[in-house]
């Protein structure tokens, strides 16, 4: 059983975020580890949501974060994008301190562990997550990436890496080519990082969401054995990290 609710928080801008929270109902622990799930293209939905539930029957604190900002609901491709191509341009600093203030968000729930933190994302968010890793912040054990975008921030310096890394790809993804999955091992090994590249025969991109196939969108579907063998490595790769 688990508690949920939803989490209003600001990031140092002044805009307000609506995170979706999720916990376990009987808390064993006084300190639990805590985990954000970061969302795709199309703002935080049912299935962000449902993966924060099922973290929360696993014994962790989840948040199913809004990277756009509260009240934001999806009327078209469009209007996603628009939201999204700005976030992504650049050196990804607007997009850097709403990812902070979501793990601060969550960091600072009285019964999360700050030194045990972990993200999980989704497309975009899949970017979003790695970006935690890359910028270092603090309590950041573990990041996950499902079909998510691998390029580097421009510019940047590429210093170690403190969090491990776990990374799910579509062997058949058209959205992610061959030579920017090569520039990710060029980076991560330049950053030694402790990093996992899993490639899924077959799968394409978004092959973690069930409605994959009804979004309309080119190379985009649904991969069942993929889905379920990626959360599988994820939770254990969270035992591990979370020891």
């Amino acid at each position: 059983a688990f508690s949920q609710k939803s989490l209003e928080y600001k990031d140092d801008s002044g805009k307000t975020f609506e995170g979706f929270l999720c916990y376990p109902y009987n808390l064993k622990s006084p300190k639990l580890s805590g985990v954000l799930v970061l969302h795709a293209f199309q703002g935080c939905t049912e299935f962000e949501k449902g993966r924060a539930e099922e973290l929360a029957k696993q014994g962790y604190v989840a948040l199913a974060a809004d990277v756009y900002g509260k009240g934001f609901k999806a009327t078209s491709k469009e209007e996603c994008f628009g939201i999204l191509k700005p976030l992504i341009d650049g050196d990804r600093a607007e997009l850097a301190g709403r990812l902070l203030a979501a793990r601060n968000a969550l960091a600072t729930i009285d019964f999360v562990d700050q030194t045990k933190i972990g993200a999980i994302g989704y497309c975009f968010g899949g970017l979003c997550a790695l970006d935690m890793a890359r910028r270092r912040v603090s309590g950041l054990r573990a990041a996950v990436s499902y079909h998510g975008t691998l390029k580097p921030i421009p510019d940047a310096a590429l210093d170690s890496i403190d969090a491990s890394l776990q990374v799910h790809n579509g062997q058949a993804d058209a959205h992610i080519p061959k030579e920017q999955i090569a520039g990710f091992y060029e980076e991560m090994n330049e950053r030694k990082a402790d990093y996992q590249f899993v490639e899924h025969g077959f799968a394409v991109h978004g092959f973690t969401e069930p409605d994959a196939d009804a979004m309309g969108l080119p190379g985009l579907a649904y991969h069942k054995k993929a889905a379920e063998r990626s959360w599988k490595m994820t939770l254990g790769f969270f035992e591990e990290r979370f020891a």
